[in-house]
């Protein structure tokens, strides 16, 4: 059996060749191979979602592989020691009589070229863990379980959901079938999610997006553009919005805009305010005002008016915040209306 590996050389100045050859997967260019590697720690995925393996890892921190059958074989325990890939090839097909020969270069990784703090990524149903190895492979007996090798290893982190925390290219690459394969080149990407676990920075795309519309607005929108952002949101919600007259004889209060739901008998009396760090209580004052008026008016029977006070700043003051707690008003910063702008898009 051969395989293809490439040997790239650098030359002086800046031409650079890359040698292709051919070699037989026999002890020696094995051997050459991880005297290569030796001081380069690798990068691996490993499924583990045969017999009981995810649980297994899970709760005793404990990394498997099936081919119990192999196992039982002293003439295949003794190739892999040996590091003989010839005679473990001959002993794996004596095992299995040629069948699920495409299986075994998962084995001859987890029990030959895995090693010592290792880096090794198990996905699991929505998410993965990244995990070191701490242990060689032995031999394990788990009864009635086809497990044949289990290493020690640190859970370093538990990843879910999955595209929080990993890049397109390694949830390209957990998508694989395979027992496992090495992912040396996605390094960067397993280290990565490594600290964006550690440091509760996961992936928010929406995040992002919201952060920059933010800015945005800020730096160039005008108070009476930001009262039509509003009204906008809650017509692409499906309510009959109005952007409030500015001056009339009986004024009492203040409310920028109206939303009214017919289907649901509510509507939504909005005081809007375009202020940079924060919003004292006088912003809930006025719409509180403004409830006050409507009610000496007279409300229609079974129909609901909510009040709510939405702001460009990024937070309220700590008295806006009683008062509007007191008074059954929303409160809705600049950072938490630009994730709800995105979520039912611009016009």
């Amino acid at each position: 059996m051969s395989e293809r590996v490439a040997f790239p050389y650098a030359t002086t100045g800046n031409r650079h060749i890359a040698l292709q050859i051919r070699v037989r997967y026999d002890m020696s260019k094995r051997e050459m191979r991880r005297n290569m590697n030796m001081n380069k720690k690798n990068y691996w995925l490993h499924r583990v979602t045969y017999e009981n393996g995810q649980a297994i890892l899970k709760n005793e921190h404990r990394l498997t592989i099936g081919f119990s059958g192999v196992a039982a074989s002293q003439a295949a325990c003794k190739a892999m020691a040996e590091k003989n890939y010839g005679a473990f090839c001959t002993a794996y097909t004596a095992v299995y009589k040629g069948e699920i020969e495409r299986c075994k270069n998962g084995l001859w990784r987890f029990v030959v070229e895995m090693r010592i703090d290792d880096i090794v990524v198990v996905p699991f149903p929505y998410g993965f863990f990244i995990c070191k190895v701490m242990g060689e492979a032995v031999v394990c007996n788990r009864g009635k379980l086809d497990l044949g090798w289990e290493r020690d290893v640190e859970i370093l982190a538990t990843c879910s959901p999955r595209e929080r925390y990993a890049n397109s290219g390694l949830l390209s690459r957990m998508k694989c079938q395979q027992t496992n394969l090495n992912i040396i080149d996605l390094a960067q990407d397993v280290d990565e999610a490594l600290d964006r676990k550690r440091n509760n920075t996961p992936i928010d795309i929406v995040g992002n997006m919201s952060r920059k519309l933010h800015e945005e607005l800020d730096e160039h929108c005008r108070p009476e553009r930001f009262e039509d952002f509003v009204a906008s949101y809650f017509e692409l919600l499906g309510a009959q919005a109005t952007v409030m007259s500015k001056n009339y004889s009986d004024k009492q209060g203040d409310c920028d805009v109206e939303a009214v739901f017919a289907a649901l008998r509510l509507t939504i009396c909005v005081q809007c305010k375009k202020h940079v760090d924060t919003t004292d209580d006088w912003a809930v004052r006025q719409i509180l005002d403004y409830a006050v008026q409507r009610n000496e008016k007279g409300e229609e029977d079974n129909w609901t008016y909510a009040y709510w006070v939405v702001s460009l700043a990024d937070k309220f003051s700590d008295d806006a915040c009683r008062l509007a707690h007191e008074n059954n008003v929303t409160l809705v910063n600049g950072d938490d209306f630009c994730r709800m702008l995105l979520s039912v898009g611009l016009r």
